[in-house]
């Protein structure tokens, strides 16, 4: 990314926010990645368009470089500035629910610029984004002398709410997760249920070079079809809970796998085996997937992820088990 980095210390110039196209390899790995923590953006304040502009609005984002990408492609023919906080390279929707994207945060951004270069009147106006504000105590801003708008949810809402002035709260803006974002997701997940898929395989796969189990690479198109059917039957599956989606969904699997294994019939090693990797995955799945949702509660995914994680060990210890016992009855 050409001239998007500010130099260390307190740099106090703006600085034209430019996107290259290596850029664009960056952001598919991070879009590969499943949006996890990869690159990121200076924290400071850059300017979209020809000029700096200090009447133009100023809209503050987080230092996820896929995130800052995001707004600046939409925005990138206007006259804008944009305020990068640091959230330690993670995207709004996390990093305010863990506490990085704040009121501290901006104001630290904010106090290392002269006035004049952010403000036009008595009153510094900043647009945030509306998934900032969990993390954001506005009254905090408000004390600073800052006026804080709560913008849109979408990064391609912002060319409609810019259009509207005087701007108002955007309190008609909500995160929908429909199947376009739920699809946007799924290569990604793809990607890192490969990951797991194959180091269960591997596991199994030794078992089975020792005690032939004939269970190793099943594992893999296991693992993705459950959470290709997660990720598209999400809204039907009951409770709002995570893992009670997964939960839920592994009852599904469980008496689809049930009728096939009654008309071919499988060893009870084997079966048991197939019940607990189904039930563990679904599960293990479902937490991951916490992660890849802007509808997610972080200290729900922290209270679950306590009370879960375990039990999906003992899932696949129980399946390592009986593979072994499969291997050893054979």
């Amino acid at each position: 990314m050409a001239n998007c980095c500010c130099s260390g210390g307190q740099e106090s110039v703006p600085r034209p926010l430019v996107f290259t196209f290596k850029d664009y390899w960056k952001i598919g790995w991070e879009w590969l990645m499943a949006f996890r923590k990869t690159f990121i953006v200076e924290p400071g304040l850059y300017y979209s368009g020809s000029i700096y502009d200090k009447s133009a609005p100023l809209i503050v984002t987080s230092n996820y470089h896929l995130t800052v990408w995001s707004v600046w492609r939409r925005i990138k023919h206007r006259n804008l500035r944009v305020l990068v906080i640091d959230t330690e390279g993670i995207n709004v929707w996390c990093s305010s629910g863990k506490g990085r994207f704040s009121a501290a945060e901006i104001l630290k951004q904010v106090n290392r610029y002269p006035s004049e270069l952010l403000r036009e009147d008595d009153m510094k106006q900043l647009i945030l984004p509306k998934l900032a504000l969990s993390g954001v105590r506005m009254a905090d801003l408000r004390q600073a002398g800052i006026s804080p708008v709560i913008g849109p949810v979408y990064a391609g809402e912002l060319p409609s709410f810019l259009d509207n002035q005087p701007y108002r709260d955007c309190v008609e803006s909500h995160y929908k997760f429909d199947l376009q974002d739920r699809l946007f997701t799924l290569l990604p997940s793809w990607v890192q249920v490969l990951y797991y898929s194959v180091l269960a395989g591997i596991t199994t796969g030794i078992i089975h070079l020792f005690l032939p189990t004939g269970i190793w690479w099943q594992l893999i198109p296991i693992g993705m079809i459950i959470a290709t059917l997660y990720i598209l039957c999400f809204p039907w599956l009951p409770t709002k809970s995570f893992v009670g989606k997964g939960a839920f969904l592994n009852l599904i699997l469980m008496m689809v796998y049930l009728i096939f294994a009654a008309g071919n019939p499988a060893g009870i090693w084997e079966s048991f085996f197939y019940l607990s990797y189904i039930s563990g995955f679904s599960i293990f799945f479902g937490l991951y997937y916490t992660g890849n949702s802007g509808v997610s509660n972080y200290s729900t995914v922290k209270r679950e992820t306590i009370v879960f994680l375990p039990i999906v060990i003992i899932l696949m210890l129980a399946a390592v088990f009986c593979a072994i016992m499969k291997g050893v009855s054979g």
